[in-house]
């Protein structure tokens, strides 16, 4: 995790917004001890091990979604960064609050592309103080 998070903030502090995403992932995997034998990320258990939507029966048909999408997370630190405010601190405060995966049904992922929330955030979430990571997910009237 922590080679990870190191990975972060190299790419962070070269601006190279590209690549901070492929960390994210990563990252995740390894904060929550979804790594396979080899010590590489393991996304088939993460999706057997992350919350879960009501309709989701089994994941062999299910799709592993960020709570925030990627997109909405690189934005935050780029916000911080612009406003001068980017720190070893805030970049693990950003991330441990809003770099969350859930298990959701392919027919919620349409949803959330047919209400233009699939690589983006409710309009008013980008405006709000606390940046609840479950509004993309009630918007669109995911359960988990």
């Amino acid at each position: 995790t922590d080679i990870e998070f190191e990975h972060l903030m190299i790419e962070i502090a070269a601006q190279r917004w590209v690549m901070v995403e492929r960390f994210l992932l990563s990252y995740f995997c390894f904060r929550e001890g979804y790594a396979s034998k080899l010590g590489k990320p393991d996304w088939q258990m993460a999706r057997e091990h992350c919350p879960r939507s009501n309709s989701v029966i089994t994941t062999k048909h299910a799709e592993l979604e960020p709570l925030v999408p990627l997109a909405s997370i690189i934005g935050e630190l780029k916000r911080y960064q612009r406003d001068g405010e980017l720190s070893r601190q805030s970049v693990r405060r950003i991330i441990h609050c809003l770099l969350q995966f859930a298990v959701i049904s392919k027919a919620e992922k349409q949803r959330l592309k047919t209400l233009g929330l699939s690589d983006a955030m409710p309009a008013d979430w980008y405006h709000s103080i606390d940046k609840n990571p479950n509004a993309r997910f009630l918007a669109a009237h995911i359960d988990l």
